[in-house]
């Protein structure tokens, strides 16, 4: 019996694999401090549901996290501008028709290893039907 994968499953595949893709080393867990920047750590997820008779639709909230030297601040931009022009090209995953509804961003500095970083944050709303 072929099984049917939930859609935020679905979606957090696709977003993983344009990064990917996009040639980033990219992680579904924060990986152990040797691992080199920039890289991609594809994080939480947050999703509603709305059910009728015979289909599920809803939203999807995929939050990507970059972590590059803070000297790069050029390469983190770049990084985010590309995932999320990849991502609004998106239009379906395996069961589902996709689409980005917004996508909200920041870039923080982050002092928690040992060299100074910056931690960009891509927030993607995405409507499943």
């Amino acid at each position: 019996m072929d099984t049917i994968l939930s859609p935020q499953q679905q979606i957090f595949n696709e977003v993983y694999r344009v990064c990917l893709a996009l040639g980033y080393s990219t992680y579904d867990y924060l990986p152990a401090k040797e691992a080199s920047y920039p890289f991609v750590f594809i994080g939480e997820q947050f999703d509603q549901d709305r059910a009728n008779k015979s289909t599920v639709t809803g939203n999807v909230q995929q939050t990507i996290h970059i972590y590059h030297d803070y000297r790069r601040r050029g390469d983190v931009t770049s990084m985010m501008n590309a995932i999320k022009r990849e991502l609004r090209k998106l239009k379906h995953t395996r069961n589902f028709y996709i689409n980005v509804r917004n996508i909200n961003s920041q870039i923080l500095p982050d002092n928690s290893a040992a060299q100074a970083l910056l931690h960009g944050i891509v927030e993607v709303d995405f409507h499943f039907n």
